[in-house]
């Protein structure tokens, strides 16, 4: 089965560009880390990240049109020379000024690239693999990204210490420019029905929603619980760890949390659950034992472990909710519903970044505390709906 699936080109093309996307989203994110760390800046960090990320609830929906429309590997290729323009903007302006409003302006338009490419990027698998191989397929491309992770963290602080952070940022560039001619090159299959026109694209969401209403429970659940893990994790925790353990302490466990991730893919594998919703939210549980870990345990191979087991249940739930949509969801509307998803999934995430960026650091146990509650109450809500919805699915199937 795996042979079957890497022998396919443009499979191998999409992976190998998702893993140097991966490898240049790890050094950006130690970059900042770092940059903020530097300066105690919670809200540096934290608003520089908002407004990274605020254009996807914003552009995403306009993305998943043109995803359905136009050439998907043309516009996700584009989208990352795009992003790669802009990160040299930043490249210049961190180094100096810091995560002042100019960082955060320019990160604020390669926002805007990455979420109008992002449904297209999505969107190609399903045009690269038959739905038989979805679930193997998700994992075989999530694996390539999440190996080219695991070096990540460790890289990037070395590369940080030996020669600089700035440096760091400019290789961000040459991978993004790298990954963005592999997708290029991508050929995909044409489309199984002809894209409509953009005047009904409005109602053919809302029509495509209406068909799989167990959508409007499952994206807006996906995009509270991660808006406030994220929050947690990408803002008050790095800083939290770097101010208690140094910064070598958090580069570990970013690689540990890849390593997580490259076990999970090799979980998803050798697992086909029939409930794949129920499953899915069962396995993102374990992305409370980092920040539970965080601020409970001082050990550096407890935080590591914590971290890999947090990568592990976010790949496997993020495997299972892919094949979720790619196999309830016809191909034609794949776009459109991948932008939805997008744009609530990761949309609420700005604003979480900016409430968290409001917090100082020395309030960071309470805050990651109540986090915490919050995020188990919501697996517990989660899963008891969740299985009552794959018991529907299955009945109709």
């Amino acid at each position: 089965m795996v042979k079957s699936i890497v022998g396919t080109g443009g499979l191998a093309r999409l992976a190998w560009a998702q893993g140097l996307q991966a490898l240049a989203a790890s050094f950006l994110a130690l970059g900042l880390v770092f940059f903020g760390a530097e300066d105690s800046d919670t809200a540096g960090l934290g608003w520089t990240l908002a407004a990274r990320t605020a254009p996807i609830l914003l552009v995403a929906l306009i993305g998943g049109v043109i995803a359905d429309k136009w050439s998907r590997s043309r516009v996700a290729a584009s989208s990352a020379f795009a992003a790669a323009i802009v990160d040299v903007g930043l490249a210049f302006v961190i180094p100096v000024f810091g995560l002042d409003w100019r960082a955060q302006f320019l990160a604020l338009i390669a926002g805007f690239a990455t979420a109008v490419g992002a449904p297209s990027l999505y969107a190609l698998l399903p045009s690269i693999v038959n739905k038989d191989n979805l679930v193997h397929g998700n994992a075989m491309v999530r694996s390539f990204r999440n190996v080219a992770g695991v070096v990540g963290p460790g890289l990037a602080a070395v590369i940080g210490a030996m020669l600089s952070y700035q440096v760091l940022l400019w290789i961000v560039v040459a991978l993004n420019l790298v990954a963005g001619f592999l997708i290029l090159s991508l050929r995909v299959t044409a489309r199984a029905v002809a894209p409509t026109d953009i005047r009904n694209d409005s109602a053919g969401l809302k029509q495509t929603l209406a068909q799989n209403s167990w959508l409007f429970f499952a994206i807006p659940f996906w995009g509270v619980f991660l808006a406030i893990q994220s929050g947690a994790a990408d803002v008050t925790q790095p800083l939290f760890i770097i101010k208690e353990h140094g910064p070598p302490t958090w580069a570990i466990m970013m690689s540990a949390l890849t390593v997580g991730y490259v076990l999970g893919s090799l979980v998803s594998f050798r697992i086909k659950p029939q409930r794949l919703l129920t499953v899915s939210v069962l396995f993102a549980a374990l992305a409370l034992v980092q920040i539970i870990s965080a601020i409970t345990v001082d050990s550096v191979v407890l935080l590591a472990a914590a971290s890999a087991l947090t990568g592990v249940g976010f790949e496997v739930s993020g495997v299972l909710w892919g094949a979720a949509l790619q196999t309830r969801v016809a191909d034609e509307h794949m776009g459109r519903v991948s932008s939805f998803d997008y744009a609530i999934s990761f949309g609420l995430a700005p604003i979480a970044y900016a409430i968290y960026g409001f917090f100082p650091l020395a309030q960071a146990v309470p805050v990651i505390g109540v986090s915490i509650v919050v995020l188990f109450v919501f697996v517990l809500v989660g899963t008891g709906i969740s299985w009552r919805m794959d018991a529907r699915y299955q009945a109709r199937s």
